[in-house]
């Protein structure tokens, strides 16, 4: 039955790797729980499996990700033998894959005040590979909408219909449509204002030279098109990441949820109101500490 299986795998087209991972996987099983692979098998001898996983007294325990990718293995395999009528029980039914107590944090990405100079830096030099874009025009654009998506704290959603009738500079303030056709009103920072004002003194220059910008009621448009699109935003930001970390517009989001707290001394309503979050419980996952914050915490204990 097994061999059949792995037969399965190769007639998906599932790449060499990949097939050696799950037959490993289900090996190390089968051997660990001695049993063969056409035998029944219970969620209890699974849960067992896990635990002598995690606590192995003469190996190093195995990290969460590979046990639940041993876990997904079984999960593919079982599936296969009881729709295929195999086996007639499948104990992986009601196996779930483990988490870790930094799952939360893990999820959530968000750059240092270090990794944004950074970038601002790596904006200003990156050259541009593509015929006839304006590069001031670019780096305008881009560093406004960097300012925007990280002082503002908007979606890419939210950035992409932003109207320039959203945007009160004499009030300072932006209106922001966001899930749910909820709206909200975000206060302008000095920071962000000299940005946003900066932008949209050169967008007035564009609107004179280029017909789809004097078209466009929106404040950011792309290279031929009269709104930059959420696909545009996100290749955009992702041409910018930074070494060992792939950047996202949502990385911004969270950045200034990050940075909000830190500045209201963890005030999540405040913070959630400028997010826009629905529920507090959303904006709380903020107040975890990176690892890094960890390890500064224990380094400060008193030295003896």
């Amino acid at each position: 039955m097994f061999s059949d299986y792995i037969s399965y795998l190769k007639e998906k087209g599932l790449a060499n790797n990949t097939i050696i991972s799950y037959t490993n996987d289900l090996n190390s099983f089968f051997n660990d729980i001695y049993a063969r692979s056409d035998e029944y098998v219970t969620a209890v001898d699974i849960h067992k499996w896990v635990d002598q996983m995690l606590n192995s007294t003469d190996l190093k325990p195995l990290a969460i990700s590979t046990i639940n990718r041993r876990l997904n293995s079984l999960r593919s395999y079982y599936s296969w033998a009881t729709n295929n009528n195999k086996l007639q029980h499948n104990p992986m039914r009601e196996i779930k894959d483990l988490k870790s107590a930094d799952e939360d944090y893990e999820k959530i990405l968000w750059l240092t005040e270090e990794e944004f100079a950074n970038l601002l830096q790596l904006i200003r030099k990156k050259p541009v590979n593509s015929r006839g874009v304006n590069t001031e025009e670019k780096y305008r654009r881009d560093r406004a909408i960097i300012y925007l998506l990280t002082y503002a704290g908007l979606r890419v959603n939210e950035l992409s219909n932003l109207k320039l009738t959203d945007i009160d500079l004499e009030l300072k303030r932006i209106r922001v449509v966001g899930k749910g056709m909820k709206v909200r009103t975000i206060p302008i920072s000095h920071t962000l204002f000299a940005e946003i004002q900066d932008w949209l003194k050169f967008r007035l220059e564009m609107k004179k030279q280029k017909t789809h910008v004097a078209q466009s009621s929106y404040v950011f448009y792309s290279q031929r098109s009269s709104k930059f699109t959420v696909r545009g935003i996100q290749s955009m930001i992702e041409s910018y990441s930074l070494p060992k970390k792939k950047l996202t517009p949502h990385m911004f989001r969270h950045t200034f949820c990050k940075w909000m707290l830190r500045a209201t001394n963890n005030d999540i309503e405040k913070v959630r109101r400028l997010a826009g979050h629905s529920n507090i419980a959303t904006t709380s996952r903020y107040l975890k500490d990176s690892y890094s914050d960890l390890a500064e915490a224990v380094n400060a204990l008193p030295k003896f």
